[in-house]
């Protein structure tokens, strides 16, 4: 690694922790409000948008097309300018919490699951979507027969929150969020320390609190690839990966998946 190359991890180090220390504030002024609000039995899906109007408008769809079940929703917007928030306001059944700016996808979605009024969140990424009637039995069932978290499994001993349920009194009592410990290794940035994903000490530290037991993972039952690209978790969520943001043949890739995947599951 070049000198130049060194001081810009540094410096880009340095940004991302006082990002991370500014943001972290806005989720504490949140979770300081949640602690004394009421809350009903019931179900609040919960997602994070920034600049993908098309992924927004078909989860919306799918969720009304796949639900039998009243549900809140909530989109939190992180600043698009793509037209998601005027879109957002005309949406009578959907709660949007518009921010003024990108404050990432895990602080994002923190204050998403706080601002909740029900007893029960669920989180889907933007690009993922229910492709079944069953979907939210498949995640909400296992809650009320002993687990405290339960939905997507990809790797490792943690639910992935592009499509994941729990209750809202856990997240408020162990203080949980869904933003990444650590800094994600690339070819950059070498691996070094600890690095948790997006919602992956969500699950440890319940699964500390509660055993091993308390988390049910529904696991993959088909994918298009290459890789992980359009994942059907349980034959109930698609979640795409790669739609949004991903690069070169990869985001190409994912771009051309999003589109089968739609045609096919929403038409």
């Amino acid at each position: 690694m070049n000198r130049r190359s060194h001081w810009r991890l540094r410096v880009g180090w340095w940004n991302l922790r006082a990002h991370r220390l500014a943001f972290g504030r806005i989720v504490r002024a949140y979770r300081a409000v949640a602690r004394n609000k009421p809350v009903r039995d019931g179900v609040t899906v919960v997602t994070v948008n920034y600049n993908s109007l098309p992924q927004v408008r078909v989860l919306l769809t799918a969720l009304e097309r796949y639900t039998t079940e009243p549900v809140d929703v909530i989109v939190v917007d992180n600043g698009s300018k793509d037209g998601s928030r005027e879109f957002l306001r005309a949406q009578p059944n959907v709660r949007p919490i518009l921010l003024p700016l990108n404050i990432g996808h895990g602080f994002a979605l923190d204050l998403g699951v706080l601002s909740a009024s029900t007893s029960t969140v669920v989180a889907f990424d933007i690009d993922a979507f229910p492709i079944s009637p069953q979907w939210l039995q498949a995640v909400a069932a296992p809650l009320e027969h002993g687990a405290v978290i339960a939905g997507a499994h990809l790797h490792r001993a943690y639910i992935h929150p592009c499509f994941l349920a729990l209750r809202r009194s856990d997240f408020l009592a162990y203080r949980l969020s869904f933003t990444p410990v650590g800094r994600c290794p690339s070819p950059e940035v070498p691996a070094s320390g600890l690095y948790l994903d997006a919602g992956e000490a969500v699950s440890h530290v319940l699964s500390l609190a509660y055993g091993t037991k308390a988390i049910h993972k529904i696991p993959p039952t088909s994918t298009r690839g290459p890789g992980v690209i359009g994942t059907v978790f349980g034959d109930v969520v698609y979640h795409n990966f790669y739609s949004t943001h991903g690069r070169g043949e990869m985001g190409k890739a994912g771009v051309e998946a999003w589109e089968a995947a739609v045609r096919e599951y929403v038409g």
